[in-house]
């Protein structure tokens, strides 16, 4: 079988909901993914704006964003503070097929290095990376919370992105945090 993806779209239920969402219809959340009309709704995966800062629409972003707005309910459940989002990329990926693809790594906060694999090994590495999904998925629902990913720290980068785009000084870097 072939299954064959090109281009990413967002459901249009939270620009029919009446809430605010950016101009792809992502609803727009704070860092905990909470929506910013409502505290009561919860975005996750590519669906989430969280600060008008989205992340790139990949299972890279998607799985630790489902995780997240899953802890943001249990909190809130449980009547204690969310966690912001902790969002952290290794690469870029594609194959076509099983014979060429390519693997271009990044920065934690998913801007390219030079430093890539493609050819068979780069398709070999997709492979690797899907594979990995499914097992993150069953061992999700084997043992819900057994994903812990997206509490793996992202780097300042973000943290640095969004001071600045509020106007506010830098805070500096956490001593067990690498600014990356």
């Amino acid at each position: 079988m072939t299954v064959w993806t090109a281009g990413f779209g967002v459901p249009d239920l939270a620009a029919r909901s009446g809430l605010s969402t950016d101009a792809l219809g992502r609803l727009r959340t704070d860092e905990t993914l909470t929506s910013v009309d409502d505290e009561r709704i919860v975005a996750a995966g590519d669906s989430a704006a969280p600060s008008d800062l989205p992340l790139r629409m990949s299972c890279q972003a998607a799985i630790p964003l489902g995780a997240r707005a899953a802890d943001t309910v249990l909190s809130r459940i449980a009547d204690e503070r969310p966690s912001p989002l902790n969002q952290l990329f290794a690469g870029q990926c594609i194959s076509l097929g099983r014979r060429d693809g390519i693997f271009q790594f990044a920065h934690r906060y998913d801007v390219a290095l030079g430093l890539h694999i493609d050819g068979r090994p780069g398709a070999r590495l997709k492979e690797l990376v899907c594979q990995g999904i499914v097992k993150h998925l069953a061992d999700e629902a084997r043992k819900p919370g057994a994903y812990r990913l997206h509490r793996v720290s992202g780097g300042a980068k973000r943290r640095q992105l969004l001071q600045a785009r509020r106007g506010e000084a830098p805070a500096p870097p956490a001593t067990a945090e690498r600014a990356v």
